[in-house]
């Protein structure tokens, strides 16, 4: 049985949302109008300040869109610490999403660092009532830049979410398929019909080894088909009820021993069998019924 995957549960850094530098900015924008009325340089700075409130809206949105990767993370590893075992490639695709997260995490760490950047020239500017147009537009282009990478972090995030969504759902059927063998290893599949038919179907072997005057032998010789609507699926210690009179129950060692592999009682129009014995979990038994 492969081992348990005992992943450490390093929880996605949340970075903090940036606080928002709009408001400031509009203000230096407000004095430099009130002060000298607009100018090119002025008109720089109210747009470069409407791309800073961008900016910030943008990262707080990312910011939600981690929150969300987070729990939906969260949500995955306890499904997958319910199973003994799980799909690589679902833990390869957990660990890619963290590692994008973290390149977002950088990216926003280099934002903030920017808009400091940005907020200190502003400032210097405020004091000296001048603008420098050339570092301006270079200290935009950065931002510009940035902006940039922060969509395409945010991009491979959702196709990351995306992804792991598909990878739930097929946890979901690996669960049930998981659920369905366990309940076949402790069940017995079960297939009742006449010595004849199961002789001329392949399933059934008689044998008189030691001639008429004895008992004759059985023994089963064909595996059941778990998908022949025939065939019955009878949990251990649960009764089972079938339809005619029971000759004798076989599998493929030989007859079946009444008190030692099974219980049975009648009922109403036929027979209400008990399987006792744990070694009868998952192999088949015939039951031969009576002509």
């Amino acid at each position: 049985m492969p081992k348990r995957i005992t992943q450490t549960r390093n929880r996605v850094l949340r970075p903090t949302p940036l606080t928002s530098l709009a408001t400031f900015a509009a203000a230096c924008a407000v004095l430099f109008t009130s002060a000298c009325g607009p100018t090119e340089e002025e008109l720089e700075l109210v747009a470069l300040t409407e791309d800073l409130a961008s900016a910030n809206t943008a990262i707080d949105s990312l910011n939600y869109t981690v929150e969300s990767s987070n729990l939906l993370i969260d949500e995955m590893r306890s499904r997958v610490d319910s199973l003994q075992y799980v799909d690589q490639k679902l833990l390869e695709s957990v660990q890619r999403l963290n590692r994008e997260v973290r390149q977002w995490q950088e990216l926003a760490g280099e934002q903030k660092r920017m808009n400091a950047q940005l907020t200190d020239e502003i400032e210097r500017m405020k004091r000296d009532k001048q603008s420098d147009q050339r570092s301006i537009a270079r200290l935009r282009g950065q931002a510009d830049s940035i902006n940039t990478a922060l969509l395409d972090a945010h991009t491979g995030i959702r196709r990351q979410e995306d992804h792991i969504k598909r990878m739930e759902l097929d946890l979901s059927q690996s669960l049930d398929e998981v659920a369905a063998l366990r309940q076949a290893e402790t069940s017995v599949r079960v297939y009742a019909a006449t010595e004849d038919f199961l002789k001329e179907n392949g399933y059934l072997d008689t044998d008189r080894i030691f001639g008429r005057a004895f008992r004759k032998s059985y023994k089963l010789i064909k595996r059941l088909d778990p998908t022949d609507p025939r065939v019955q699926l009878a949990p251990l210690g649960e009764p089972l009820r079938l339809e005619g009179e029971v000759d004798t129950y076989v599998d493929r060692f030989g007859t079946l021993k009444k008190g030692k592999s099974y219980t049975s009682s009648k009922s109403e129009g036929g027979v209400e069998v008990i399987f006792t014995d744990d070694l009868l979990g998952g192999s088949d038994v015939l039951v031969v019924l009576k002509e």
